[in-house]
């Protein structure tokens, strides 16, 4: 990753001339909020288009997604009106992933075989075991515990939880709903005196979970530790859907599970040898990437290998890709995951790529016609989407440019975006390979002027809309499936409502 030099150090080097041009190149910038293929997005524009619906909030956020916006239906403007066959944009970072699935799945239907005949007794006898259809209701006090809470203060709220749990256990329970509304930290539920309703295996974080079906009604739990705090658990009520309404559901769940047994066990036979080692700062790596997806990779940079692996090593321009690929919220996901959460997808984002290698190896690599034909219908959809966003066959009106004509549709497009009267164009990948092709670029020195520009222009009071601009988003890339890291973003598991 190129490092930035400081200015100071940088007005050392440079001549007095040279720091004059510098500044005036910087002073040129001020009024940019973006640039792409020749175009700027001024700050007034910028305001202009926010100013369209006074939903929005007016934050630096907000003006970025716009930005990006902006950049990317030019670009895209700009391609397809160079092009209409849309032959000059790089389908590959969208194909890619498309044909390692296909690669792993033939892999799979080669290498997996798996014994789907299950009686009706024996699936009766799995259902009693695994109790799938129980749910429980339940109430909780939660006493919030910080993660870096220092050994006081966890001696402090550990305290007052068994303090808690010691009148609980003196009263049987009776008072629960009362010491909960006054201990509780999870608000919402103490309202009710704790009270969660009922819930099913899967839906809480998994101490949580653990001790609450291990109760019986009217039980009381010692304290669980979850990454919320500590918990008292109380059991009201147990019930279970009876076998026989969900027998089918509950055939393929169990067919399923056998699928997916035998291929963690194909994945760790495979790769349990292969010394898979995550890379000192790999982690910090990653989470630069998902804040800054559009920077530019040198060749070197993009090399870096971030796990490396018996013969091979997963670098971080396939990082990058990723990234590039995923919806703005797992991107936030990954930017801010600790290291052992980014260990197991890095792990697993290696295993994924040894299973393509030995799909190749196996013979299962698409051939050219598939690729071509993939690519294709890729090409084909986003012609579709661009046709019916207005963005192909831009015509200028008498006395006007091709550019000038862009421009006023592309500022139609994002209008109507911003009103909420049209979606946005799902580029994800592909909006970085415009970038590389046509060059885009959007400048966070202009958010704050923008964002000041927008509340001026607004009474004090203005109801502001719980989400910003909508940001271009597409389905993650999905890995392979006999991978046993599935999830390519960090994803926070389902937590009893705190």
């Amino acid at each position: 990753m190129r490092k930035l030099i400081p200015f100071l150090a940088l007005a050392t080097v440079l001549s007095f001339a040279a720091c004059d041009s510098l500044a005036q190149a910087l002073g040129a910038h001020k009024n940019a909020v973006a640039r792409a293929a020749g175009h700027e997005l001024t700050v007034d524009q910028a305001a202009s288009l926010l100013k369209q619906n006074p939903t929005i909030p007016a934050q630096p956020p907000v003006v970025e997604a716009l930005a990006n916006l902006w950049v990317d239906y030019t670009l895209l403007a700009t391609a397809a009106n160079e092009d209409s066959t849309l032959k000059s944009i790089n389908m590959q970072p969208l194909v890619k992933p498309a044909l390692d699935q296909q690669m792993v799945f033939r892999l799979r239907d080669k290498v997996i075989h798996v014994d789907t005949a299950i009686s009706d007794v024996d699936l009766q006898k799995l259902y009693d075991q695994q109790s799938p259809g129980m749910q429980v209701r339940a109430r909780h006090i939660l006493f919030s515990l910080p993660p870096n809470a220092s050994p006081t203060q966890r001696d402090s709220v550990m305290k007052l939880a068994q303090s808690v749990r010691g009148q609980l256990a003196a009263d049987g329970g009776k008072d629960f709903a009362q010491l909960a509304q006054k201990y509780s930290a999870d608000t919402q539920s103490a309202k009710q005196g704790g009270e969660l309703g009922f819930f099913s295996k899967g839906q809480m974080v998994a101490p949580f979970e653990q001790a609450a079906f291990a109760l019986q009604p009217g039980q009381i739990s010692n304290i669980v530790e979850t990454p919320f705090g500590l918990h008292i658990i109380q059991v009201e009520e147990k019930k279970a859907t009876p076998f026989d309404q969900v027998k089918a559901q509950f055939r393929q769940q169990a067919i399923g599970a056998r699928m997916q047994q035998a291929e963690q066990a194909y994945v760790s036979g495979l790769t349990d040898t292969m010394s898979i080692k995550v890379t000192d700062g790999a982690y910090d790596v990653v989470r630069d990437l998902a804040k800054k997806p559009g920077m530019k990779l040198s060749g070197r940079a993009a090399d870096r290998a971030l796990v490396n692996y018996k013969g091979g090593a997963y670098s971080a321009g396939e990082a990058m890709d990723l990234i590039r690929s995923l919806p703005t919220q797992q991107r936030t996901a990954f930017s801010t995951a600790p290291d052992d959460q980014l260990k197991d997808v890095l792990t697993g984002l290696a295993k994924n790529e040894i299973l393509v290698g030995e799909a190749k190896r196996m013979g299962f690599a698409p051939t050219k016609t598939q690729e071509d034909s993939l690519t294709n219908l890729a090409r084909t959809q986003l012609k579709g989407v661009v046709a019916a966003s207005g963005l192909a066959n831009i015509k200028p009106a008498s006395g006007e440019s091709k550019d000038q004509a862009i421009e006023k549709k592309v500022d139609a497009v994002l209008t109507a975006v911003v009103k909420g009267e049209q979606n946005v164009i799902p580029l994800g990948p592909l909006a970085y390979s415009l970038r590389e092709q046509y060059s885009g670029q959007v400048y966070d020195r202009a958010y704050p002027v923008v964002v000041a520009k927008v509340q001026a222009s607004r009474p004090l009071q203005v109801p502001q809309a719980p989400n910003p601009v909508p940001v271009p988003t597409t389905p993650p890339a999905t890995t392979p499936s006999v991978a046993p890291s599935q999830a390519p973003a960090p994803a926070p598991t389902t937590t009893p409502k705190p």
